[in-house]
């Protein structure tokens, strides 16, 4: 699978639907759920999931990246694809020998691994914008935009390209829900008026359920999922016992170790920065906060820093496992610029010995989910 990595991002669906059709598409075995946007997506994808469970339903999620393991990615009423399946899965789909990428193997096997389980419904999360996008081979219950911000510009384009991207999961006569707000929503709008597509406008978050994830960004993702359960005629009753049941590690989660409280989240880019600094000063005001960060070259790194520091912080500049991370002295200059205090640790065992022995009483690990995987590991291990 690691080998894949070397074909890159190639727009287009030929690919995906050459490998679905000689799977028998299997995507059209069982209904799906379609769920993209900036930030929230994955949080969103695992709340419909919980609540679908939670009406009696056997339950196919596919979301992406991974923290620890791929595994993660294809799972079944909550519980990972086991190693067996998924070696089968790839393996049923190397005989094709066709060149494939990383993320549409992954897709197929998803969706071939969701149809031999005999799901009843499965929620597919998008793994970067929506039109060109793998999963976009399905014909969902409902399709769900979370928000629409600025990210992966390099590849997306401007946040009007992004936008069109992103609303190219909306499908004709398909209901949608968002929560995006701007031009972004005014770009929605007319697409799903092409489409025929009803949709439906999340302006506030959720105040009166109780969500088992933590954060106040996920008082909106919740009114999302909500809005999407209510479209599919979901019960009240199945949409508060699968938010109250809801697990989605790396995204403001708190970690109880022998050295206090760790909160890991995946903030990794201005949007979901914003919302991780608000959670942050509704939860833990007060004190210094000490934090490992590391994020990828691509991403607006100046607005990040801008958005998530306060001036007497420090920070442990720890790179993640990626070719595009944002090298050591690149993140330095960065703070230099701003005058917080930082230091630079390769070692991820290192940094997190360091944050944990850091005398301050808000410790944080965050940035990119290829770096936070790795550290909630080490960080949980105490």
């Amino acid at each position: 699978m690691n080998g894949l990595n070397s074909f890159g991002i190639k727009p287009g669906l030929e690919r995906i639907k050459f490998l679905c059709e000689n799977l028998g598409n299997p995507q059209e075995k069982y209904k799906t759920i379609h769920v993209t946007g900036t930030n929230g997506k994955g949080s969103v994808s695992a709340m419909l999931a919980e609540i679908l469970k939670a009406g009696g339903k056997k339950v196919g999620l596919f979301t992406s990246p991974h923290l620890e393991t791929p595994l993660e990615r294809m799972k079944i009423n909550g519980e990972n694809i086991s190693e067996k399946d998924f070696e089968d899965e790839i393996n049923r789909i190397r005989k094709f020998e066709i060149e494939a990428t990383h993320f549409e193997v992954l897709t197929a096997a998803a969706f071939d691994f969701f149809a031999r389980q005999k799901v009843d419904v499965a929620v597919i999360e998008v793994g970067m914008g929506g039109l060109w996008d793998s999963t976009n081979i399905i014909l969902p219950e409902v399709s769900v935009i979370t928000n629409v911000a600025e990210d992966h510009t390099a590849i997306l384009g401007d946040l009007k390209n992004i936008a069109l991207n992103k609303a190219g999961i909306i499908k004709p006569n398909v209901p949608t829900v968002t929560g995006a707000t701007g031009m972004p929503l005014e770009i929605i709008r007319e697409v799903a008026e092409k489409n025929n597509s009803r949709l439906y406008e999340v302006t506030e978050p959720e105040e009166n359920v109780k969500i088992n994830l933590a954060g106040e960004f996920q008082k909106f993702n919740a009114a999302v999922a909500i809005q999407a359960a209510k479209v599919l005629n979901l019960s009240d009753r199945e949409i508060f016992a699968g938010l109250a049941k809801v697990n989605h590690p790396g995204r403001f989660e708190i970690a109880e170790t022998n050295s206090g409280k760790i909160v890991i989240d995946g903030a990794h880019n201005p949007n979901g920065a914003a919302a991780l600094r608000q959670s942050l000063d509704k939860n833990f005001p007060a004190g210094r906060r000490v934090w490992i960060f590391g994020v990828l070259a691509d991403k607006d790194i100046d607005e990040m820093i801008k958005i998530l520091f306060r001036p007497n912080d420090f920070v442990i500049i720890t790179p993640p496992d990626s070719p595009r991370a944002a090298s050591i002295d690149f993140l330095r200059k960065k703070f230099e610029n701003t005058g917080i205090e930082c230091c630079g640790v390769e070692d991820k065992i290192k940094a997190v010995e360091m944050l944990k022995n850091f005398p301050a009483p808000v410790k944080i690990a965050a940035g990119s989910l290829y770096l936070i995987g790795a550290l909630r590991k080490l960080i949980l291990n105490d």
